[in-house]
């Protein structure tokens, strides 16, 4: 996935306090214009964008998808500038105040965004709808100045949003490599123990169950040393080949030194059997002779509400019963796993 993608909920979560409280202030703004003359502007169309005003801002503070969260910010922007728009267009003495303010709403909306483009959008659309309320008049032989300004309300509002989007995307692009490498085991490139064990909490917690596989190369520490650490390397990083390659997995970890783990969910015994013994067949032919290689399983089921600990363990007893009965075997409950089919010769 690509980093700017990775980041997209990082960066809604670190500007959705300050897109809040912006908004929120907006809000505050918009009810006190109308309640210093409430005579004239508590009307039906007012009412209507207070109201919308209030929902896109409820909505916006909570909504979990990024999509809709960008588009919100904009939707919010429109409502503000169409509702001001409103009241001035309705008392002529306002309309000295028509600049200042679009200028005031293009500038503080530059944190709004989390692009430039919906940020030009967003402004552009301000201009839209409060120009129609500027009185030019007042600005007879000075047109120039009024251009100015308005350009460069957008100018300085677009650098200051491009200027916080780009250091926000830097840190939060570095922020997301380390994580990776605090999460992913140095040598195989899958994840770690602390991961693949957050990674299991967190489908407890999401009330999910299943099966969690440990499995142990065989023989691994008489291949090391017969062979080398590189030829051990291969091994391990060949086993974490197959664990990322065989279909039906929600995540795999290297959990101690040949040591590794498997999470699937469900609670088909016939599913999980299937997988195993698949894995298996597949490590078995990972690497060319003479450094070919088996591994032994054990299999723990595991509801939301079971102890990870006795899990561990339990799968760890399998394990040691699959290499006790002549390892490359896989082990459930202390019996044998066998194919549903065995295969004829």
């Amino acid at each position: 996935m690509p980093a700017a993608l990775k980041i997209r909920p990082r960066m809604r979560m670190l500007l959705s306090p300050a897109v809040t409280k912006i908004e929120m202030v907006g809000f505050v703004a918009w009810i006190g214009v109308l309640l210093i003359d409430p005579m004239a502007t508590l009307n039906l169309p007012n009412i209507l964008v207070t109201l919308f005003l209030l929902l896109v801002w409820h909505v916006h503070r909570i909504v979990a998808d990024f999509w809709m969260w960008r588009i919100l910010g904009g939707v919010y922007i429109f409502l503000l500038s169409l509702g001001f728009a409103h009241v001035i267009a309705h008392n002529m003495e306002l309309r000295v105040f028509t600049l200042p303010l679009a200028v005031i709403i293009v500038l503080s909306s530059a944190i709004l965004f989390v692009t430039v483009q919906d940020y030009f959008l967003s402004a552009g659309l301000v201009w839209v709808l409060m120009w129609p309320t500027l009185d030019v008049s007042l600005y007879r032989e000075l047109e120039v100045y009024l251009a100015f300004f308005c350009i460069a309300s957008m100018s300085i509002g677009s650098t200051l949003s491009f200027t916080y989007l780009r250091n926000m995307r830097s840190v939060l692009i570095v922020e997301s490599e380390f994580r990776a490498l605090a999460e992913t085991d140095f040598l195989t490139s899958i994840l770690n123990r602390r991961a693949f064990m957050e990674t299991f909490k967190s489908v407890m917690a999401g009330g999910h169950g299943g099966y969690f596989i440990m499995l142990d190369i065989d023989s691994f520490k008489q291949k090391n040393d017969q062979y080398g650490h590189d030829v051990g390397d291969r091994i391990l990083c060949a086993m974490a080949a197959c664990l990322k390659s065989t279909a039906g997995s929600h995540s795999v970890g290297r959990i101690g030194g040949e040591e590794f783990g498997v999470l699937l969910l469900g609670g088909d015994d016939a599913v999980v059997h299937e997988y195993a013994l698949r894995l298996l067949a597949d490590i078995r032919c990972s690497v060319l002779p003479p450094h070919q290689y088996t591994c032994s399983a054990g299999i723990a089921q595991f509801s939301a509400t079971s102890d990870i600990s006795a899990v561990l363990k339990c799968a760890d007893t399998n394990m040691y019963k699959a290499k006790n009965d002549g390892k490359d075997r896989v082990f459930q409950n202390g019996k044998r796993v066998t194919p549903l089919f065995p295969a004829t010769t």
